[in-house]
């Protein structure tokens, strides 16, 4: 492709920086300082850099996306915001579906070529908002950038693990850092157009939405082609679908995964019903989480290496977030500042839990899979985090909103739960890649 040679995942060699000529290095003084930070914060240049500015593009528009596409469709198009919510539930579980399947072509057709095109139907997809003027049509649009996401999870996946090599808890640790950057820079840009709040504002925010697709496919071009990897004839096709211990190992991070809604969707009407903090700690505790994760992401995904350190980290994480739900719930109880100095409390306490179990979730999610089928493993794993997110919100309007301090207490339980019996099923898990592994012939025995 373009002159570039095809990239083999199976001899990818371990990334490093690429030196730094003298002709790079600039003088001293400000500039010189801050290019030097920049170079110790980047990537190395080439693959890894090129695939993460396709990612940055990407959430810069989905942060663009986020308030304006809800706003226009209910101040310009006349929609109810019950309409609207309906609507986008519904066509994003239906999404779901499509990570298996294109994770499959990606492992069998080349990631590269297949990511592109999720990018360029990203593109039309979200362009669609502009054209909605009903609820079905907010659902078949909502579908469809459901499908994109879901197909483009699963067809990075294989991408990662071909530019990444044995550093894949590295990169989507630095990954996850780059997209909350690019969520809250699209998010400012957004902020500026509400401010305006007019149709034509709103239909050119979701148009350099969609544009930020085309921009990440550009992106993605500068990548060479990615080999498929051999299969081996004692693995079935859907090998993901059969794999029991990687299948429940989906189920516990789903459910642990229902804590992200705390911050998005818990922790502001918590704190406007429940306690006596201003609202302004809303505002504030958003931007420390977002801070928190940018700051710590890659630094705590150090010592995360295999599926056991993982496992292990998933306990730490089980503690962490049920320290963080007590000291959140206990906020009702307490005076105001007192209460505002136990809340931001509550909220590093979580974003390090919320870190720690991002960490071992990279980890598990492509340790445990098989190499040529990482497309559809990540498909499959995305499915739990996917039905997280739909859950989420109804799981903990129910118990802790309206329970109070015991939900809280009952979904810390839960969580830190999960995160012990999480060793025991990673243990079940590489047992039986070692089983399965004694039970392939050898090539020789094999022609025999």
């Amino acid at each position: 492709m373009s002159g570039r040679e095809d990239v083999d995942p199976a001899r990818t060699p371990e990334p490093t920086p690429e030196p730094t000529g003298a002709h790079d290095r600039p003088a001293g003084g400000p500039l010189g300082r801050a290019h030097r930070a920049l170079v110790r914060i980047l990537p190395p240049s080439g693959p890894q850099r090129s695939l993460l500015g396709s990612v940055f593009a990407v959430t810069v528009g989905g942060g663009m996306l986020l308030g304006s596409s809800t706003l226009y469709l209910t101040r310009v198009i006349g929609m109810s915001a019950v309409e609207v919510g309906f609507g986008l539930t519904a066509g994003a579980a239906l999404g779901l579906a499509a990570g298996p399947l294109v994770g499959h072509v990606a492992d069998r057709r080349g990631p590269r070529e297949v990511h592109i095109i999720t990018m360029l139907c990203g593109a039309v997809a979200t362009a669609g908002f502009v054209f909605v003027r009903s609820f079905w049509a907010l659902a078949l649009v909502s579908l469809l950038t459901a499908l994109v996401g879901a197909a483009g999870s699963a067809s990075r996946a294989p991408l990662i693990r071909a530019v990444a090599g044995d550093r894949t808890t590295w990169f989507l640790s630095y990954q996850r850092a780059v997209s909350n950057v690019g969520v809250m820079l699209g998010i400012l840009i957004a902020t500026i157009g509400i401010q305006v709040d007019t149709g034509p504002v709103y239909v050119a925010m979701i148009l350099a939405g969609a544009a930020t697709f085309l921009v990440a496919g550009a992106v993605l071009t500068r990548l060479a082609h990615v080999v498929p990897l051999p299969v081996q004839e004692a693995h079935r096709r859907w090998v993901a679908l059969t794999d029991r211990p990687y299948l429940a190992i989906t189920l516990i991070n789903g459910a642990m995964s229902v804590h992200l809604a705390i911050p998005s969707f818990a922790l502001p009407l918590w704190i406007v019903d429940s306690t006596s903090v201003p609202r302004w700690a809303i505002t504030a505790v958003i931007l420390v989480n977002g801070v928190l994760i940018v700051g710590f992401q890659v630094r705590l995904s150090r010592g995360v290496v295999d599926p056991r350190s993982a496992g292990l980290r998933m306990r730490w994480a089980g503690g962490a977030l049920l320290l963080a739900a007590a000291l959140i719930g206990l906020t009702a109880l307490l005076p105001t500042w007192t209460a505002a100095f136990v809340l931001l409390l509550g909220v590093v306490v979580y974003t390090f839990g919320e870190l720690w179990h991002a960490a071992a979730s990279f980890e598990l999610a492509f340790g445990l899979a098989l190499p040529h089928a990482q497309g559809q493993y990540a498909g499959i794993f995305g499915l739990g985090a996917g039905a997280a997110n739909a859950v989420g919100p109804a799981l903990l309007a129910a118990l802790c909103l309206d329970q109070g301090l015991p939900g809280w207490l009952a979904l810390g339980a839960l969580l830190l739960g999960l995160g012990l019996v999480t060793p025991f099923v990673v243990r079940w898990a590489q047992h039986s890649r070692l089983d399965a592994a004694a039970r392939v012939p050898a090539p020789a025995e094999a022609e025999k």
